[in-house]
C-alpha cells in the first residue's frame, strides 16, 4: 500500500496539467509575482525621480517692503523686488549628464538585483530536476526491491532460503521505501521554496530534463565579449562617468553665478522702476570640491578595474568547474549505459549463485555511480547558470 501511495505521489507531480514547460516560462512567472522585484523596481523608480531633483534653476525670490515715514511730509514708502539667480550655463548641462549616468547606474543596479533573484530561482529549479531524477531512479529501485522481497518470501515459505536471507531482502525493501519518501519530502521543500520566490503563488512544473547548454570554447574570448554587458560592471562604469561629470559640474559651479530681476520703489512723491543684476564671486564656498570630485573619480576607476579583475577570475573558476563536471557527467552517462549489471545480478540471485548480501553490495556500486553522475550534472548546471546569470532577461 505504501509503495502504491508513493508511486501515485511521484506520478502526480510529473504529469500536472497547465504546467510550466520551460525554465524561461517559470522565470517569467516569477518576474511578475516576486515581491522583492516589485519593491526593488519601486525603489529604483524613486531613485531616478530623486536624481532629477536640482536640474532646474533655483526658485525665484520675491520681496515686498513697506516702510512708514516718521513725518507726514516724508510719507510712506513701498518696495517690490523679484530676483532669479542662475548657475554658469555649463553647470546645467553637466548636471543633466551626471543625472543621466546616475539613472543608468540605478537601472544597472536593479538589473543586478533582478538577476540574483532569477539565479536563486534557477538554482532551486535545477535542484528540483536533480530530485526528480533521483526519485525516478529510486522508484525503479523500489520496484526491484519489492520483486526481490516478494520472491524471497516465497522461497522462504518453500524452504529454499533461510530467515536471515528473507530479512535482508525486507531490509533492502525498507531502505528503498524510506529513501524514496525522504526524496519526495526534499522535493516538496524545494517546491515550497520556489513558490515563496514566486510571491507565494503555486507553480505547476512539468520539467523533467536538464536544459541543453553549450560551454564557450574559449573563456577569454567569451569574457571579452560579455564583460561590458554584465550589470555590475555597467553600474561601476556609470559610476565612473557620473563622477567625471561631477568634476565638470564642480568646475562650472566655481565660476561666477549670475542673478537678475525687477525692482520697483514708490513714495509719496517719487516712483522708481528698473532692473537689477548681480554677480556672485565664488571665493570660499566651493573650495576643494573639484579636488574631491577628482579623487572620487579615481577611486571609482580603481573600483571598476578591481571588480572587473575579480569577476574575470571568479567566472573563470566557474568555467573551469563547469567544464570538469561536464566531462565527468558525460563519462558517467556514456559508461552507465553499457556497464549495468542489474539483469545479470537478478538472474544470479534467483539462481542462488550469489547471496542477497552480495547482490545488495554489487548493486550499491552501480547505484553510487548513478548518483555521482547526477551530482556531476547538477554541479555543472549550477556553475553554468551562475556563470551566465547576467544574461537572464
Amino acid at each position: 500500500m505504501r509503495l502504491f501511495v508513493l508511486l501515485i505521489a511521484y506520478t502526480c507531480f510529473t504529469v500536472l496539467s497547465s504546467a510550466q514547460n520551460t525554465i524561461s516560462e517559470i522565470l517569467e512567472t516569477i518576474e511578475q509575482n516576486n515581491f522583492s522585484l516589485k519593491s526593488l523596481r519601486a525603489q529604483t523608480d524613486a531613485i531616478i525621480v530623486g536624481n532629477k531633483t536640482g536640474l532646474n534653476p533655483s526658485n525665484p525670490q520675491v520681496e515686498y517692503i513697506y516702510q512708514w515715514g516718521n513725518t507726514s511730509q516724508i510719507g510712506n514708502k513701498q518696495e517690490f523686488h523679484i530676483r532669479q539667480s542662475f548657475d554658469f550655463p555649463t553647470a546645467y548641462r553637466c548636471r543633466k549628464q551626471m543625472t543621466e549616468s546616475m539613472n543608468e547606474k540605478a537601472e544597472r543596479d536593479y538589473l543586478s538585483a533582478y538577476n540574483i533573484v532569477m539565479l536563486d530561482a534557477q538554482r532551486v529549479i535545477y535542484r528540483m530536476l536533480y530530485q526528480k531524477a533521483l526519485l525516478k531512479e529510486y522508484t525503479r529501485r523500489l520496484e526491484h526491491a519489492t520483486v526481490i522481497a516478494t520472491s524471497f518470501h516465497a522461497k522462504f515459505d518453500e524452504g529454499d532460503v533461510n530467515i536471515l536471507e528473507r530479512n535482508k531482502a525486507d531490509i533492502n525493501l525498507l531502505n528503498s521505501q524510506n529513501k524514496l519518501a525522504e526524496l519526495q519530502s526534499e522535493y516538496d521543500l524545494l517546491l515550497e521554496r520556489l513558490q515563496s520566490i514566486n510571491g507565494g503563488k503555486q507553480l505547476d512544473i512539468s520539467l523533467n530534463d536538464w536544459p541543453n547548454v553549450l560551454l564557450p570554447a574559449d573563456f577569454d574570448e567569451w569574457f571579452t565579449t560579455n564583460a561590458d554587458i554584465i550589470p555590475e560592471i555597467q553600474s561601476l562604469h556609470e559610476d565612473v562617468e557620473a563622477n567625471r561629470y561631477k568634476e565638470k559640474l564642480n568646475k562650472a559651479l566655481s565660476l561666477p553665478k549670475l542673478s537678475g530681476g525687477y525692482s520697483a520703489e514708490s513714495g509719496e512723491v517719487d516712483k522708481f522702476r528698473g532692473v537689477n543684476v548681480g554677480l556672485t564671486i565664488p571665493l570660499w564656498e566651493n573650495k576643494n570640491t573639484v579636488k574631491q570630485a577628482k579623487l572620487n573619480t579615481r577611486a571609482a576607476e580603481n573600483q571598476l578595474t578591481d571588480r572587473r579583475l575579480k569577476m574575470y577570475h571568479g567566472l573563470k573558476s566557474l568555467y573551469t568547474k563547469a567544464k570538469s563536471r561536464q566531462v565527468v557527467a558525460n563519462n558517467y552517462r556514456q559508461s552507465l549505459t553499457t556497464l549495468s549489471n542489474a539483469s545479470l545480478l537478478e538472474t544470479a540471485l534467483e539462481a542462488g549463485q550469489i547471496t542477497i548480501l552480495e547482490y545488495m553490495m554489487e548493486q550499491s556500486i552501480y547505484y553510487e555511480a548513478i548518483e555521482n553522475a547526477l551530482n556531476a550534472e547538477l554541479e555543472f548546471q549550477l556553475s553554468y547558470a551562475q556563470m551566465q546569470a547576467f544574461q537572464i532577461d
